[in-house]
């Protein structure tokens, strides 16, 4: 069975950097893709972004310069690493083992994939 594994929320301030990790098991995290997805409350899934090795992964274009991404294949972990972040990036993180996206497909992997991270960007 495939099972990606996150911590349920967190919270930083406006302009701190954040790491949400996400533990695979049940496929290689050096050969097979793992994507990453946010819900922002009253708005669509996005999809963020993808790693599918330590030299391979790709950042939507309007988060390149906030949003990355490492892989720790000893632990077969995945990490969303953000920074800059503000009141506005405030979502639901999902990371998911899918190929391609569209908003039906996204709300379908990630819910059966993770129950995804809640990030909050709170505070001064």
């Amino acid at each position: 069975d495939i099972t990606l594994t996150q911590p349920g929320s967190m919270v930083v301030r406006p302009e701190e950097s954040v790491t949400i990790p996400c533990k695979v098991t049940g496929y290689s995290v050096t050969s097979t893709c793992t994507n990453w997805i946010r819900h922002s409350e009253g708005k669509a899934m996005e999809w963020i972004g993808y790693l599918c090795s330590s030299s391979s992964s790709g950042t939507t274009d309007s988060l390149k310069s906030k949003i990355s991404f490492t892989v720790d294949s000893s632990s077969s972990t995945v990490f969303l690493q953000g920074k800059n972040f503000q009141t506005e990036d405030t979502a639901v993180y999902y990371c998911a083992r899918i190929s391609h996206c569209d908003t039906n497909h996204c709300q379908s992997c990630a819910k059966t994939h993770s129950l995804g991270t809640y990030c909050i960007v709170h505070g001064n």
